[in-house]
Parts: structure tokens; sequence; C-alpha cells
């Protein structure tokens, strides 16, 4: 991603996460901890914060080695066991950390919970409890309150079809820091606006459209679809359709703020004319999957209806692989339509044709 990586921690199992690091890991890590308690001597605040920081790199640089796959894409594939280790990054409700933190103040033992739907399947709940005397600070009982996306690094300890119970390694805020020649970071460190795409330029993605508009898309082949992007993009080589394929079409012309990024994409058209759902991308979701094997920098879905919030929070989960982070994008009916009107794939006033019809071109049947 042209960017470097990390976590900001509310929530450090120590014991666990020193159970992840190789011996020699964990040798150098007590040397740096032993050198700075000499030279911080007794101020113990400035022990304590710089203790964190080696901890949170420590697991930064175990994620960036280490395949430990999403919890959404496991689950989606079915391969979530007991015992796993796994993360998600998505919104969660956070109880009683305040109390808990009180109740370990007095020398008792605090717990708290969090819980919420899985991003990608609301019919499943994830949940665990944590223990507050591991937390970090106080800007934990702020972080870890109410409803707020957080990443959560954790053992799988319980499952059922509708329930996931989970050990929590680490609860904390994921960043990215962009190099100075880097893309700049999007709202969350790897999404991409169509707005933002080069080719784009021009692109009135402020066009108000209603969603009967989508109707135009209803007749008009994916297969065309795919051949007006490939022009708008100036990208010449547009494969044929087959089952095995990774993506239906990709790009080496790209370019996003400047910046030219490998971009695989998948297009849906209209033979499933209805809101795209994770069903709607092959057994599993194994489109997205096909998607992210491939060397791509930026992943694309287009569709020609609306996409709903679980085929997002998919992409993203793939697009966030700490050892083969991505950038993703997604091109809904909406934008598809303002895009070809803008570069003349669709007249005015609007129709829906076999083909993606120029301006200027008659209407069908003249």
């Amino acid at each position: 991603m042209g960017a470097e990586t990390g976590l900001d921690s509310w929530f450090l199992h120590e014991k666990l996460i020193l159970g992840l690091l190789h011996q020699h890991e964990i040798a150098v890590l007590g040397r740096q901890l032993q050198l700075q308690l000499q030279l911080l001597g007794p101020d113990q605040s400035l022990a304590q914060a710089y203790r964190i920081e080696l901890f949170e790199q420590a697991v930064s640089a175990f994620l960036a080695r280490t395949d430990i796959p999403s919890l959404a894409v496991s689950h989606l594939h079915r391969e979530l066991r007991v015992g796993q280790l796994a993360w998600l990054d998505q919104p969660l409700s956070f109880k009683g950390t305040a109390a808990a933190l009180a109740a370990v103040e007095r020398g008792r033992s605090g717990r708290a919970t969090f819980s919420g739907p899985l991003a990608t399947d609301e019919n499943v709940r994830v949940c665990g409890e944590y223990n507050a005397e591991r937390l970090t600070g106080s800007t934990s009982v702020v972080q870890l309150k109410g409803r707020q996306r957080q990443f959560l690094l954790g053992y799988v300890h319980s499952m059922t079809a509708e329930e996931i119970g989970l050990r929590p390694v680490v609860i904390a805020r994921r960043w990215a820091r962009p190099d100075p020649d880097a893309l700049r970071v999007w709202d969350d460190g790897a999404h991409v606006w169509p707005s933002a795409v080069d080719q784009f330029a021009g692109v009135n993605f402020r066009l108000r459209l209603a969603k009967a508009d989508l109707d135009v898309l209803k007749l008009i082949p994916e297969k065309k679809i795919k051949q007006a992007f490939a022009e708008i993009i100036s990208e010449s080589e547009v494969p044929n359709d087959w089952g095995g394929e990774q993506f239906d079409l990709w790009s080496t012309v790209i370019s996003v703020e400047g910046q030219r990024l490998r971009t695989a994409i998948a297009f849906k058209g209209p033979s499933r004319f209805r809101p795209m759902t994770i069903a709607s991308l092959g057994k599993n979701g194994d489109q997205i999957d096909r998607l992210a094997q491939t060397a791509a920098d930026l992943m694309v879905v287009q569709h020609c209806h609306t996409i709903t919030a679980p085929v997002v929070n998919m992409l993203k989960a793939y697009a966030s692989n700490f050892r083969d982070p991505k950038r993703y994008m997604l091109i809904d009916g909406l934008d598809t339509i303002r895009i070809l009107r803008h570069f003349g794939y669709l007249g005015l006033p609007r129709r829906a044709t076999g083909a993606p019809t120029r301006q200027g071109d008659p209407p069908s049947g003249q």
C-alpha cells in the first residue's frame, strides 16, 4: 500500500503475544525493554508507554510476516475452527469497560464485554470478554465504550451457526502512515472512490439520480459495459469471458492521483438485476477471492445495480490483508450511469438499448 502500518492498542494480552513470537524475537524484545528501563530510570509512565509500543510493533511485524486470515474470509469459506487465530476490523459494541477498570483499581477482578453482528453476515454474532487489567491506559475507557470500529486479533474459543466467541489478544485502532511520495490515505486506509481515478476526471459523481434510473442498464449486456470501460481507460486488451478467470478486465493504465495501479476488475451485468450480495459473486464469494489472488494493487467490483454493505465489508477484509494489502473500489449502477453518460456511451434522454449508446446515435429501431 506504500505506507507504514501499525496499531494503537487499547488492550494487550502480553502473554498471548509472546506465544506468537519466535524465541529470538522474544530475546530482542527483552533486551529492548531492559535497556529502556535503564535509560528511563524511575519514570514508570514513560517505561509503560514504551513497553506498549514495543508490543504493538511486535504484533504488527508478526501480522506482516504471517498469513493470519480475516475472520470474515474464513467464515465465508467455512474454514473457521475453534482454536484458530483470526482478525477482524469492524464496528463492535463495548460494555462495562469503565466499571471493570474501577474494579481492578479496587483490587478486584474486572471484565468487560464486546459483541456485534459480523460485518459480512448479519446473521452471525461475534462476542467475547476481556480483562481490564490488560488495558493500555485511560484512553482505553473512551475507545472501548459503546459502538466503535476497532481492530481485534484473537483466538476463536467457541463457535455455533449463530455465534462466534473470541478471546482477544489485541484490541486496537489500525493506522497507516503514507510515505511522502505515496498516495494519500483514504477514509479507511484502503478504499478508493471512483472520483479519485484520473481517467474519470470530469465525471459529475454528484449528479442526482434515482433508483429508477438503474433501469437504463437493465438490457445492456455485461460484455458491452466491459468494452465501454476498457475504451474509457484506454485499455486495448479485453479478454473473453470464461468460467475460471481471475478477473474480467486487467489494466496497467489506471491511475489514481497520478499514480498508476495494477487493477483487476470484476463486472456484474443485468443477468442478476438486483442489489449485489456476496452470493452474487460466486460460491462463497470466490470472485472476490480470485481478485485478491492477483498481483493487483487495486481491486474493483462493478455492478449494474446497488451493492450491499456485506459486499463492501468483504472486499475491505480482503484488501486489508497484512501480508498483501491492496486498495479496493466499488462502482455501483448509479456511478456506472454517471461514467457512461459523461463519456457518451449513454444518450440523453434516458433509454435502455441492447448496447451502450453514444450521444448523437439515433434511438433504437430508427
